[in-house]
């Protein structure tokens, strides 16, 4: 559950995160301003609307999440264009197993997400308290405001829901229970000797005809390709917006004009005590304890009939005045803090109410002014960037130097380092700018390029500095790489024949044991081993585990590791597991195994059944 804004939030707490949406759920903040096409559909799933703005964040989440998992890693190769089919993929998928989820009956109360975010303590002040500018600052970084945030969150609460459908409604009998064990707990007892490669690489020395001969058999593997070198002009919002400042007088003339939109609410939290059907002396009974000093919050965990709040001191969350019934959130609103209410009655019963705290979301122009900003800076950058594209279209066409466009325009004509079709790191890690470098009209007619989009207002137009023909590589330049080929190759070549020889001799009847020794050679035994035995080299486990299990003899088989080293392994015993000897909690282990094994396939033919009979329009 929460996945996608787990991602989105890559870096900072989730249990911190969630907890802003309890400001956001009844505070009625203003929308975020988002320039641009945002509110465009990118993708119509079933009928239901995914907006541009909906992709781009999600893709802004993922190119975070691959760059904080790869570190080093060249962010300009991290393009939207290489991420967008993937994140569309994944919303189309997300949208039908939500709407599956609905039409299934399922749902998520407002009431639901408040106790979510309730169980985590993270994201306070000091003394318990809500840091409502963290939270704003926080969610308009990432690119959500109050609705989109909860629609985000009651999703992901959908989706969770749905599939643990599957699992809550899987079964395994006692005889598939049987096979599972006989499976996980086997036992098996194997040797192994291991002749390394190294050893192979260490013993071979290279004479330079040697070196020479195979430079010769293999010249077309040492050219170096065609490359270009290009100038280039990129228009990026990020230039103009990075400089800019607005005057306070232009900050608070937006306020004003904005005033009216713009609520101050009230949000309180409110805990209860509800009884179905209660009688005049248990009400007496509970407001005579509480006269007496006892706290509310023991008392909702005696009386409460709600289970959801009574083991919280009934605690239901806060409100702005439009969560809970009618009757209830006027006798809430009517109460000082601290203070319990009188009876009160709705469809689910009768509530004693105690308001627990006040919160006082106030607007002023300090609390607006940073978002003001960026809405004004946001609506320069649109006019800037419509003008500075319209004259970048109109002046590189058929442009002899991009220099003087750049002058002209107070942009920066740049030039990028040497790159081959493959493209290399910077501007030429966009596939689009090598296909465009590499067109007949930048090659070898010279031309400037058309302005080429890149994605995320990016744009670029380029044309040819200097070709760099395809040439072979002489020997001086690449003898290191000729030598290093040839050793691995002929210390493989070795390695693969005295292997075969050793492997002959365990074969015949030889003990593991007395080869490794006679050949200086590292052996092990591995005895009563598991699939899940640790302490053991994996690689090799893995391989003995997969050989059959049904020879009467010892077996005798080699394999490569990856690391290039040749293994001879023997395996001596197998003993099928019994779930006789396991414990009642893994034999529950081995049960819930196969249900979600059962489930993630029933999952994911539903999956594919959705996504064949859904009407997608991309």
């Amino acid at each position: 559950m929460l996945d996608s804004f787990r991602s989105n939030m890559k870096g900072i707490a989730f249990g911190i995160v969630i907890l802003i949406a309890i400001v956001f759920a009844f505070s009625g903040i203003g929308s975020l301003s988002m320039s641009g096409s945002g509110a465009d559909t990118a993708v119509t799933v079933n009928g239901e609307k995914v907006t541009e703005l909906s992709v781009q964040r999600a893709i802004n989440g993922e190119k975070r999440r691959i760059l904080s998992e790869n570190e080093g890693l060249d962010a300009a190769i991290v393009t939207d264009e290489l991420i967008r089919p993937q994140v569309l993929e994944q919303i189309i998928g997300r949208k039908l197993l939500t709407q599956a989820a609905k039409s299934a009956g399922m749902g998520v109360s407002s009431r639901s997400t408040s106790k979510l975010l309730l169980a985590t303590p993270a994201f306070q002040s000091d003394d318990g308290r809500f840091d409502q500018d963290l939270y704003l600052y926080t969610i308009r970084n990432q690119g959500y405001t109050s609705g989109t945030f909860l629609e985000m969150l009651k999703g992901d609460m959908l989706i969770e829901q749905y599939v643990r459908g599957f699992m809550a409604s899987g079964f395994t009998t006692d005889n598939e229970v049987d096979l599972l064990a006989s499976i996980t707990e086997q036992q098996r007892d194997y040797y192994y000797l291991t002749l390394p490669l190294q050893s192979s690489v260490n013993a071979i020395e290279l004479s330079d005809e040697q070196v020479e001969t195979y430079y010769q058999a293999n010249k077309q593997s040492y050219q170096a390709a065609e490359q270009v070198v290009i100038d280039y002009i990129e228009l990026n919002p990020a230039l103009f917006s990075a400089t800019q400042t607005i005057p306070e007088e232009q900050s608070r003339a937006r306020y004003e004009e904005q005033l009216e939109t713009l609520d101050a609410t009230t949000s309180r939290q409110a805990a209860h005590i509800l009884l179905a059907d209660p009688s005049d002396e248990t009400l007496n009974e509970i407001n005579q304890k509480l006269a007496a000093g006892e706290s509310f919050e023991a008392l909702a965990k005696e009386y409460s009939e709600d289970v959801g709040s009574a083991d919280f001191g009934g605690d239901l969350g806060y409100t702005s005045g439009d969560t809970f019934p009618e009757s209830f959130e006027a006798a809430l609103e009517a109460l000082q803090l601290g203070e319990v209410s009188a009876p009160v009655s709705t469809d689910s019963g009768t509530h004693l109410i105690k308001l627990l705290d006040i919160q006082e979301q106030t607007i002023d122009f300090d609390t607006e002014r940073g978002r003001i900003e960026q809405e004004l800076i946001a609506e320069l950058t649109d006019v800037w960037l419509v003008e500075k594209l319209a004259n970048l279209k109109e002046l590189s066409y058929n442009a002899e130097s991009l220099a003087e466009i750049a002058d002209d325009l107070e942009l920066t004509a740049q030039v990028s380092e040497p790159f081959s079709r493959a493209g290399a790191a910077g501007i030429s890690s966009n596939k689009t700018v090598v296909n465009a470098a590499f067109s007949a009209e930048v090659l070898e007619d010279s031309y400037a390029s058309e302005v080429l989009e890149l994605g995320g207002d990016r744009y670029v137009v380029l044309k040819l500095n200097k070709a760099i023909p395809a040439r072979q590589k002489e020997l001086t330049e690449v003898k290191d790489t000729v030598v290093a080929a040839l050793t691995n190759q002929m210390a493989r070549a070795n390695l693969a024949a005295q292997g075969a020889e050793l492997l002959a001799r365990v074969s015949s009847g030889e003990q593991i044991e007395a080869v490794a020794k006679a050949e200086e050679l590292d052996w092990q035994v591995v005895l009563d081993a598991k699939r899940s035995t640790g302490g053991v080299n994996a690689e090799i486990k893995r391989f003995a585990f997969q050989l059959p299990a049904t020879a009467t003899d010892d077996m005798i088989e080699s394999f490569y590791t990856r690391s290039g080293d040749f293994v001879v392994v023997a395996l001596t015993d197998v003993e099928a597991g019994d779930s006789r000897k396991l414990s009642n909690e893994q034999k529950a282990s081995l049960s819930y195994a196969g249900i979600s094994a059962t489930g993630g396939r029933e999952l994911q033919a539903v999956q594919v059944s959705l996504l064949e009979s859904a009407d997608i329009e991309r």
